[in-house]
């Protein structure tokens, strides 16, 4: 048993490490031998690595930040499949790992995407195998609609990113996901509003930055 307890607190471990890795620090500071911190939102994530060097670059980082949260899932599932908490608890792991990396003084990104590749991974293993598939991953579409409703109305990336976080632990309340699971995402909820305490402040104030659209 303290064998079994071992292993499941290093899964742990290894699941907010790898969270942690600071994919848009270490991309940008190969490109250009500076800080991403200090440049543009400060943002340690894919959408400003997109909005200082390129598209290409954030694109790579945002698929990084996904598989550093799709990949602790994947590990739970051929390992520990039936340990819905332990599931639970290494999701969050992930996100906190990304959101406040020990490499990095705790100064990390937003979570969205690292999010997102927790999600994938919670919707399309089949850890709850008494629901059908297509009601296990409607929370993917469900919140990516969301996101994509809330940006159109809004263009502003923060605040689509705030409404999908409070779509998503209903999503997968409503699709009958496992209770640690539907707990774990209210956690991702959670962790989403408070990595988005400056974007908040400034959403009150009518100062965040709109994405203009082309010919605006």
């Amino acid at each position: 048993m303290t064998v079994i307890i071992l292993y499941k607190t290093l899964i742990v471990i290894f699941s907010y490490l790898l969270g942690a890795f600071p994919t848009a620090y270490i991309i940008y500071r190969v490109k250009t031998g500076k800080d991403i911190r200090n440049e543009g939102s400060g943002n340690v994530g894919g959408t400003n690595v997109t909005r200082t060097v390129g598209a290409t670059l954030g694109i790579i980082t945002i698929l990084s930040d996904i598989l550093k949260g799709l990949i602790p899932v994947v590990l739970i599932y051929f390992v520990y499949p039936k340990d819905l908490v332990l599931l639970a608890i290494v999701s969050v792991a992930a996100i906190v790992g990304h959101d406040f990396p020990v490499y990095l003084k705790f100064k990390g990104g937003k979570g969205i995407s690292t999010s997102f590749g927790v999600i994938i991974g919670l919707c399309i293993l089949p850890f709850a195998v008494s629901v059908a598939l297509w009601i296990r991953i409607l929370p993917i579409p469900a919140i990516l609609i969301t996101w994509l409703i809330a940006f159109a109305a809004s263009r502003i990336v923060s605040l689509s990113s705030l409404v999908a976080a409070i779509a998503t632990p209903l999503s997968f309340y409503f699709s009958k996901h496992p209770l640690p699971v539907v707990i774990a995402s209210v956690c991702f909820f959670i962790l989403t509003f408070i990595a988005h305490r400056a974007n908040i402040k400034r959403l009150i104030k009518r100062e965040e930055k709109k994405i203009k659209s082309k010919g605006a």
